[in-house]
């Protein structure tokens, strides 16, 4: 759990990088994997998050499941950009994660207001994940490659 040991320690102001939401997105943008693999690492990914961070289980399973569902459907209408879709998937969705998370927490009763949140969590949020996209769609292309590789390599 490279995330939570090593990455929650690089925060800027309150936002942290999410790694695992990340690799979803990465993951369902290569072409050569199904889309049954995806979906039981992203629920995988999802439930193990879940259980572990302070946040809600469920809301961390369904944004992974749209992240993945979004990505998959993104794969299918642009083939030819997924490093652009990544980036695209990468900042709606952490975006609808940390809306969701500040939603949630109001219903339970903290003061957290819009302006705050978006200047200290979401947009730090969005740096650090920024930063990180492109090294994580190079890592997970590299790695399918190894795993998946096409005729032309064998």
């Amino acid at each position: 759990m490279v995330q939570m040991a090593i990455f929650s320690q690089f925060t800027i102001q309150s936002g942290k990088a999410d790694l695992i939401l990340l690799v979803v997105i990465a993951l369902g943008l290569q072409p050569e994997i199904s889309k049954l693999d995806n979906v039981i690492f992203s629920l995988f990914a999802g439930v193990l998050i879940g259980f572990i961070s302070a946040e809600p289980f469920w809301i961390v399973v369904i944004v992974y499941m749209f992240a993945l569902f979004f990505s998959l459907f993104l794969r299918e209408r642009l083939p030819q950009i997924p490093i652009l879709t990544m980036f695209f998937c990468s900042i709606v969705f952490m975006t609808l994660h940390i809306l969701i998370q500040a939603v949630y927490y109001q219903f339970l009763g903290l003061r957290i207001d819009f302006q705050t949140s978006f200047q200290n969590l979401i947009l730090p949020s969005l740096m650090i994940n920024i930063i990180a996209t492109l090294p994580i769609f190079l890592v997970v292309s590299e790695v399918r490659r190894i795993v998946f590789p096409s005729l032309e390599e064998l």
